[in-house]
């Protein structure tokens, strides 16, 4: 019996949907409630302090931060239809979101436009984390087993080859040039 290898179902897509959700309905809401936004003359090395906190006083942001979620989550959003655009953007926003948040750690905030408190920082690490992981992870394949006598489809009304004929012992290889009586 031959076998094949057949691709099966693309993880990838799940996590980048679910994530993508999570970021951007986040990010929108931290728009919606610190919608206070720093000017570019802040970057790169200005300060960029927590205005207020959202999400029960846990995560501390500002507009440029909720930007930043929001454009992470809609990127993967885009991303989550096909498996290999989704892989792409997971690793993209893996990257962005990893470097923020190794960024705001080192400085205290995201090039000085952006702000973080340790909450956030750690949201868009372990998101990096998930996203990078989901990079990581192959593939479902399966074997699938073919008997060597099934014969090879073929469209309505196509002609036999002369070596299909040859193979197929249950077929008169001289029924064609006879004549039909």
């Amino acid at each position: 019996m031959a076998r094949r290898i057949e691709k099966g179902p693309g993880l990838a897509r799940g996590p980048a949907f679910l994530l993508g959700t999570i970021l951007d309905a986040a990010g929108l809401y931290f728009l919606y409630k610190q919608h206070h936004f720093l000017p570019f003359s802040n970057f790169p090395n200005g300060s960029a302090p927590v205005e207020g906190k959202v999400f029960f006083g846990i995560f501390g942001v500002n507009g440029w931060t909720g930007m930043l979620t929001a454009v992470a989550g809609g990127v993967l959003l885009f991303g989550a239809a096909q498996h290999f655009v989704a892989k792409t953007m997971s690793l993209i926003v893996g990257i962005a979101l990893g470097a923020a948040a190794v960024i705001a750690a080192i400085s205290g905030n995201v090039l000085g436009m952006a702000a973080a408190n340790t909450w956030t920082k750690v949201g868009w690490g372990g998101c990096a984390a998930i996203l990078l992981f989901n990079v990581l992870v192959p593939r479902r394949r399966r074997e699938v087993a073919e008997p060597a006598e099934w014969p090879m489809a073929r469209p309505t009304g196509a002609r036999r080859s002369s070596r299909d004929r040859a193979e197929d012992p249950a077929v008169d290889p001289d029924a064609e040039t006879r004549p039909q009586t």
